[in-house]
This record gives structure tokens, sequence and C-alpha cells, in this order.
């Protein structure tokens, strides 16, 4: 069997101890033959009293790297602000979600995490096997949002292939609906209607190829960081400048391998972020998984408690 490269991982917390020290310690179940280095992004605010002590001492055994950014910058879209000008700066670029081992990773590939994921298989093997020279894997598209997929003329295996002209985008939108409050037309326009406004590598979990990432991608190349926000999701607008130099990611429906959002009732993380109730429920249930499956100790939301 020829042996495949190592990879690393790059995750951003913000909150949910229980549910990251689940998501890194079920890559690493399934996927930890392939991933050398862990970086670790503890954004400089967290919320509800969020406690990482837990998570260190999960980790304790792997080769992890831990950053806390100078600044918080969140979703804020700064590509739209004076705050653009500052990604010159590595201080404020590495602020950015992933960026910091983006520009650190000495690997070919670096995998991009949420922190409320479960793994289910090795996803990191599936995704060798599978990314070919793409410039990254994962699923494409948040489909479910876009009207060409609601009438049935698109999704993200072959979101490169069906590139329409603005008119025809525009038609479609009027026809289906905008569930986005930033308006189709300030994401594309007559010259530059490809690729869809909900077109993206989704970043819930995905692999990045960093030779042809890299090159591309600030500060090495004009793409702003795939982790900036820019009124539409986090990577839509480095996956639009990208797909406009001429570079694709292949599509790979990750469900058998992982399952995004998994502790939420409404399979949705971000949502809990604004609800401490719902917030607290997702922790529980993430601390039964590592009670049960990784043999901690009591059942207790009790953020800070250390390992038995």
């Amino acid at each position: 069997m020829q042996a495949r490269p190592l990879v690393d991982v790059a995750v951003s917390v913000y909150g949910k101890p229980y549910q990251t020290a689940v998501t890194l310690l079920s890559l690493m179940r399934y996927s930890g033959q392939w991933i050398d280095k862990i970086y670790i992004t503890e954004e400089r605010k967290q919320p509800n009293g969020s406690d990482l002590t837990l998570l260190h001492q999960l980790l304790r055994d792997y080769n992890t790297v831990y950053y806390t950014p100078r600044f918080f910058l969140w979703y804020e879209d700064i590509t739209k602000s004076y705050k653009r000008h500052l990604l010159s700066l590595s201080a404020f670029r590495h602020a950015v979600r992933y960026q910091y081992a983006w520009e650190k990773t000495d690997k070919s590939y670096l995998l991009l995490t949420h922190n409320d994921v479960l793994y289910r298989d090795d996803i990191v093997g599936a995704y060798l096997e599978r990314i070919g020279d793409a410039v990254g894997i994962g699923k494409v598209g948040q489909c479910w949002n876009c009207p060409a997929y609601k009438a049935q003329k698109c999704w993200g295996g072959m979101y490169d292939q069906y590139q329409p002209d603005y008119a025809e985008i525009e038609q479609l939108y009027q026809t289906y609906g905008n569930v986005r409050k930033t308006p189709f037309q300030k994401i594309i326009c007559a010259d530059h209607s490809w690729p869809l406004p909900e077109c993206r590598l989704n970043e819930f979990t995905a692999l990045i190829n960093m030779p042809l990432a890299r090159r591309v991608t600030m500060p090495y190349g004009p793409a702003y960081p795939l982790g900036i926000t820019d009124g539409v999701d986090t990577g839509t607008k480095w996956f639009r400048q990208i797909s406009e130099m001429g570079l694709r990611a292949t599509n790979f429906e990750y469900d058998p391998y992982a399952q995004h959002g998994w502790a939420s009732a409404v399979s949705s993380g971000h949502q809990s972020l604004f609800d401490k109730s719902m917030y607290d429920a997702e922790e529980e249930r993430a601390y039964q998984v590592l009670q049960n499956e990784y043999g901690l100790g009591t059942p207790a939301l009790a953020y800070g408690k250390t390992v038995s």
C-alpha cells in the first residue's frame, strides 16, 4: 500500500469545549493514522463561561498547538471595512478562522473542521484517496439555500458545469426567493455571475491542498483568507476568487463519515450560541459521549471538570 502524507488539522474554538473534545477525539479515533499536528485557535472571547481545561487534558497525548489571536473577529465582514487593509499584518490576519494553521503548517494537506462535528469513519483517508489535483475536497455548496438547486439545475457535484448568465440567476431568485439578508446582486454581477452566491467548499469538514491553495491566498496571493465571512458565509469570498482563477474543488458527500451539528436539536451549532439553555443541552449531550465513549467520570455539566 502506498504511503500517504500526514495531514495537519485546523479548528477554531468559540465555546463548546465538550463538543470540541468529541470532535477531535472522534477524528483521531478514525483518522489519527494520517494526522500530525492539531492547530487549535482559541478565540480571544469565549461565550457562556467556557473553560477549556478539560479539552487540554483530553488532548494531552496528541501533538497540539494552541493559539489565541490578539483580535476577535468572529463573523464580522471585514471585506467591506477599513479592517481589510489590516490583513497585511500577521497579528491581525491570524485572527481569521484557520489562518494561523494555514500559514504555519508544513504539510501538503490541512483538514479544516468545525468544533461540533462527530466523526464516524476515516474521513481523512477517504479525502486523500479522492482529492487528486483539486484545491480541496468536501461538501460543495450550501445548496439548501440556492434557487438553482431548488430548480433542479445544479448541485454540489456539478457546480463548475452549471454557469448561468446574470439574467438567468436573477430569474431564479425571483422565482424561488432569497433566504439571505444580503442581496445576491452584491455578490455577483453581469460580468462575474459564476460561481453562484451559495457556492463554497463547506468548511464544516474539508481537506485543503495546501501547495495549490496557499500560493493564491493571502499573504502569498490575492485571494482573501478562506476563513473570511463576506456577508454570505465563511469561505464564500475565497471560493469565488479561487474559482475565477481556474481552481476547482471536489464534491464529497461526507454524511456517512461525519455529522455536523450532531448535538443540536435543530442540526445547527450556530443558533445555540445565542440561547444558553440550548447551548447547555448540547454540551450535556457531548459530555455523555465523552463519558460513554472515552471513559470520563460522572455526567454532570461542570465546566473545568478534571479527567478521572
